[in-house]
Order: C-alpha cells, then sequence, then structure tokens
C-alpha cells in the first residue's frame, strides 16, 4: 500500500486515465479491486486500462512525468526527514 492509496477512488482512476496517466489509473484501480474483489465494475475498468496500456505498449509521456514528479516528491520528503534526525 503507498502512503496515498488510503484515498484511492475510482472517481481518481478515471481522471487519470481520461488525462492519459494509464499507469497511476491502473495502480488504483488494482487496489481498489484488491479491496473489492466482487466489484465486476471495477475488475471491468482495470481490464479496459491494462489492454489500452498494453496496446500503447510503452509508458505515456504523462505517465513518465507522473511518476518523475512522484520521485521527486519522494526524494525531497527523505531529505526532510533527514534535516529533522
Amino acid at each position: 500500500m503507498t502512503e496515498s492509496s488510503e484515498f484511492y477512488t475510482a472517481t481518481m482512476a478515471r481522471l487519470y486515465a481520461e488525462q492519459g496517466y494509464l499507469l497511476k489509473a491502473a495502480e488504483i484501480y488494482r487496489h481498489l479491486a484488491a479491496q473489492n474483489p466482487k466489484d465486476a465494475e471495477l475488475k471491468r475498468a482495470l481490464k479496459d486500462i491494462e489492454q489500452e496500456i498494453v496496446r500503447r505498449q510503452a509508458p505515456t509521456l504523462r505517465d513518465a512525468q507522473l511518476l518523475l514528479r512522484e520521485w521527486i516528491d519522494l526524494l525531497r520528503k527523505k531529505k526532510k526527514r533527514e534535516r529533522t534526525t
């Protein structure tokens, strides 16, 4: 579970998908599907996103930008924690 997974919603996943952040959308759908294994709509949405990712065969520029932002944020948090200890 990532730090922000407690805030994951299907709406957030749809928004990420609509904006082209397919990897993040899939991450959220996977988390939600694991929490709600009987929810057919979540399973369908995850399957659709995963198929789109396969069709593209590579992360989109938006996915790469999002991952880079998350990585930078994690580095900043780590640096801040190191300063306080």
